[in-house]
């Protein structure tokens, strides 16, 4: 175990601030949470962490990598993430780049329960991507869903998950809809000989989530959506750890302001991008690089907290990422390099089976490709739809 972590941080800086002045003010906020002249009056330097380099990427913005005390985050990792963007997420200018994963594993963070490789040899499909959909509208009761579920199994989809918007309501609760839907994916598997896996959403209060990932382990169910943002990001690690080992979907709600005006490696906010859609702010404007990269948030550190699938919103898409910025979750959540097993990125909101073919060759047979309303519209039917989404999978 290190007696140090170290996280670098990008720095964007008003006209008349002092580099100095800010990397400090970052230190104390983080650590003692006082004022400078009194951390040294009571000795407590030791725990505003060391500076161990300083990279200007122009005279307003720079990199520092702080190595921060193992003892300030307690071995809790509430406290980790506490250091690493707490009272620092309420101020402007300051973007977290990297983080040095080997620092933190495994003592305290554990990544996925199983990961892309365990998954491919668990349901047999040894090296193409992955076909997965969303089962919707909220309002729609058991038996509706449940058919649609059974629909997209007969045409092949890979995984079936509960929309984020699907928990426990009257009209479709949650114990009814996971049996209902488990029995879906057994009838198409007996029509068809090979079975969809489901994966219904846990997402709910804190205290009742064990309770739902074990009903939807009891029932059946291949794995679990879960929106760590929502019910906490250590309730994903603690999943990731049970013994029932099911993977867990971690799906991006409520992320959004917390990625959005941070920077991607390769990208830089303001530069205009060649589909004329990027905002032209300033790449050193403070409001506009602020909050966790993109790639690190959801690739690798959802990784690291146990996720074995992270969906993120896909360029071209309802959200508008810049393509830069999905090549980093994806570079991310595959890197060989961490400590932690691989998982898969899961581009989705507002795909199309007719670009299907163009992303595939973007990103790759290690990505689950996550369709939705496209395959509701299709006028052959979701069935039939679905064939088509998977055959464009098979590529080779």
């Amino acid at each position: 175990m290190s007696d140090r972590f170290h996280v670098t941080y990008r720095l964007t800086l008003h006209d008349d601030e002092s580099p100095d002045d800010r990397i400090r003010a970052l230190q104390l906020e983080q650590s003692a949470e006082l004022p400078d002249a009194v951390v040294q009056a009571m000795d407590m330097d030791h725990v505003t962490g060391d500076v161990i380099r300083t990279d200007f990427l122009d005279p307003l913005q720079l990199d520092v990598t702080i190595a921060w005390p193992a003892s300030n985050h307690g071995e809790e990792i509430t406290q980790l993430l506490n250091i690493l963007f707490g009272n620092i997420s309420m101020k402007q200018g300051i973007a977290i780049v990297d983080i040095q994963w080997d620092d933190l594993a495994p003592h305290l963070l554990g990544g996925p329960s199983l990961g892309i490789e365990a998954l491919r040899a668990r349901w047999q499909i040894p090296d193409r991507a992955l076909s997965c959909t969303a089962l919707k509208p909220m309002g729609q009761n058991t038996s509706e869903l449940a058919e649609s579920a059974f629909r997209f199994a007969l045409g092949g989809i890979d995984i079936i998950k509960d929309d984020h918007g699907l928990a426990d309501q009257s009209h479709a609760p949650f114990a009814d809809r996971v049996a209902a839907c488990v029995r879906a994916m057994d009838k198409a598997a007996q029509k068809t000989g090979r079975r969809s896996r489901y994966f219904p959403n846990i997402t709910t209060d804190h205290y009742r989530i064990g309770e739902r990932y074990e009903q939807a382990a009891e029932a059946g169910a291949d794995g679990v959506l879960l929106a760590p943002m929502l019910t906490g990001l250590s309730v994903m690690h603690q999943l990731a750890q049970n013994s029932t080992d099911l993977p867990v979907m971690a799906h991006p709600a409520f992320s959004g302001t917390i990625i959005t005006h941070a920077t991607s490696p390769g990208y830089a906010p303001g530069f205009a991008r060649k589909s004329g859609t990027e905002p032209t702010a300033s790449r050193t404007d403070p409001e506009r690089c602020h909050g966790f990269d993109p790639g690190l948030f959801y690739g690798a550190l959802w990784r690291a907290l146990g996720a074995d699938f992270v969906i993120y919103p896909n360029t071209g898409g309802r959200f508008s990422f810049p393509y830069e910025t999905c090549s980093a979750i994806n570079q991310q959540a595959r890197r060989t390099d961490l400590p932690f097993k691989t998982c898969f990125p899961v581009p989705g909101g507002g795909m199309k089976h007719s670009r299907m073919g163009y992303w595939l060759e973007q990103y790759g047979d290690d990505t689950t490709f996550l369709m939705g309303g496209s395959l509701y519209e299709d006028s052959r039917g979701i069935a039939e739809a679905s064939r088509s989404f998977l055959q464009s999978l098979m590529h080779k």
